[in-house]
């Protein structure tokens, strides 16, 4: 699927990138996964749809396990409980062909990847 230079180059890639920038780069395959979905349920190409959908749900599990609830308090638990949200609205998008459900995910997933941006931003400064 890719060249020996792009694994070469996404592997420098996540190697040399910072944990709070490899989450925002997690956001943004979520959301690029959720676009590529409703792109295949309109091409009626049901296989793809579910595996774009599997693959943000592999993130969105992902961005929850990596949760640290005793450091990260009330925000950690919010957090938590949104991503669970999401995933349920997944699986409802999935199993009704629906654009409306994903594009509301995606707006979910846009705002919280946007904030961690932020944030990451503004330590930079620092």
């Amino acid at each position: 699927m890719y060249s020996n230079a792009a694994r070469a180059y996404f592997s420098t890639k996540v190697n040399t990138t910072s944990q709070e920038e490899l989450v925002v780069m997690l956001f943004e395959a979520a959301i690029k996964f959720l676009e590529q979905a409703k792109i295949k349920i309109e091409e009626k190409d049901y296989q793809e749809k579910g595996n774009a959908i599997s693959k943000t749900l592999d993130i969105i599990a992902e961005l929850d396990s990596s949760l640290n609830t005793e450091r990260g308090g009330e925000v950690a638990e919010n957090l938590h409980a949104l991503y669970q949200f999401c995933q349920s609205r997944l699986l409802m998008a999935n199993l009704k062909m629906d654009v409306q459900i994903i594009d509301e995910v995606i707006g979910m997933l846009k705002e919280v990847g946007s904030a961690f941006a932020e944030v990451i931003q503004s330590q930079k400064l620092k």
